[in-house]
């Protein structure tokens, strides 16, 4: 679908591969129906430049690359093929809100052997690499869908990969998408930004069958695109920024805000800020509209700890905050108190 946006959005996608522009490149946008099944609704190919352009009806889609060199696009992926899954999925168009969408394509390589795997054991083993070299450090997710934002540690997730790239996690019977991030900064939590590494196995969902080992290699991406939070480009999203602060109404660092889905706030957040600095301020970009639950705390993963510092957005009684698609809330300020 392609040509100028009128009630519909534009969006431009920019495809590379080991940064360079790769013309040739399938481009889809899928909306998911329900759990495990996907409808095309409009696809195209990248041009000489590696860009596409096409034309959407307002809608939450999600975005997919993907290169096959025998051009047949109906079977499963295979080693050799090149793929690629919007780390910012799922992507809101909406008519007069143009978009510009850089991916970059990995490789499917072949499993190898995996040391260390158990025999007997439920799960899946594997290697997590970047053209072929080995990743160490970083963390691989399960989770057991991917039509909703993956924004936690997911179902499950692996010790950080050793320094030949290998990890493993014990998972039940099931099927599962396998995400992977490293962070830069060493860090478990908050959005990924250029110099960290993504990747979203090609050949997901996987399928973990009782008493089977599933070995795979996941390819993962250097992010190097500006404010790269899996993606580049001219359309920021929505924003929710105020400041951290403290009883005595002082800014607080290495703090984080959180947004859940629940009033509650229980389980991990939707999205999650930096950590604070001296100036105790916070940014959240939230990649999908909606009504959400605003906290803040010191430390991350399982419930606040005695001696942290945890707190609630007061501008609501109930907590919460809306915002929609190209939205910034400023001045959306946190108390933080210590925990007892």
């Amino acid at each position: 679908m392609s040509g100028s946006a009128g009630e519909e959005g534009s969006v431009v996608v920019r495809v590379t591969f080991r940064e360079v522009a790769f013309p040739g490149c399938r481009v889809e946008w899928r909306r998911v129906d329900e759990p495990g099944r996907e409808t095309v609704v409009a696809s195209g190919v990248t041009d000489s430049e590696g860009k596409v352009f096409s034309t959407l009806p307002d809608g939450k889609y999600f975005l997919v690359a993907q290169w096959r060199a025998d051009g047949d696009y109906a079977r499963p992926i295979v080693p050799g093929d090149r793929f690629a899954w919007f780390g910012g999925n799922p992507v809101h168009v909406s008519g007069g809100a143009a978009k510009n969408i850089f991916i970059s394509l990995a490789e499917m390589a072949a499993p190898p052997p995996v040391p260390g795997a158990p025999a007997g054991a439920t799960g899946i083993f594997g290697l997590v690499s970047s053209d072929g070299v080995p990743v160490p450090d970083a963390i691989v997710s399960a989770y057991l869908r991917a039509d909703i934002s993956i924004r936690d540690l997911g179902f499950g997730a692996s010790a950080p990969t050793g320094p030949d790239g290998s990890f493993g996690i014990g998972l039940p019977p099931g099927r599962y998408f396998l995400v992977v991030r490293k962070r830069a900064t060493g860090e478990t939590a908050g959005p990924l930004r250029k110099g960290d590494y993504f990747g979203y196995y090609p050949a997901n969902p996987v399928e973990v069958s009782p008493g089977r080992i599933t070995t795979l290699v996941i390819p993962v991406t250097l992010l190097k695109m500006r404010n790269a939070p899996f993606y580049s480009g001219d359309e920021a999203g929505a924003i929710i920024e105020g400041r951290i602060l403290g009883r005595d109404g002082k800014p607080v660092e290495g703090a984080y805000a959180a947004l859940y889905a629940n009033p509650g706030m229980l389980g991990r957040p939707v999205f999650l800020s930096d950590r604070t600095g001296p100036d105790g301020r916070y940014a959240i970009s939230v990649r999908e509209p909606g009504r959400y639950f605003l906290g803040a705390r010191t430390g991350y993963g399982g419930p606040p700890a005695a001696g942290g510092l945890y707190g609630r957005y007061e501008g609501n009684p109930d907590h919460s905050v809306s915002i929609r698609e190209n939205e910034r809330l400023t001045g959306t300020d946190i108390r933080v108190y210590e925990v007892k």
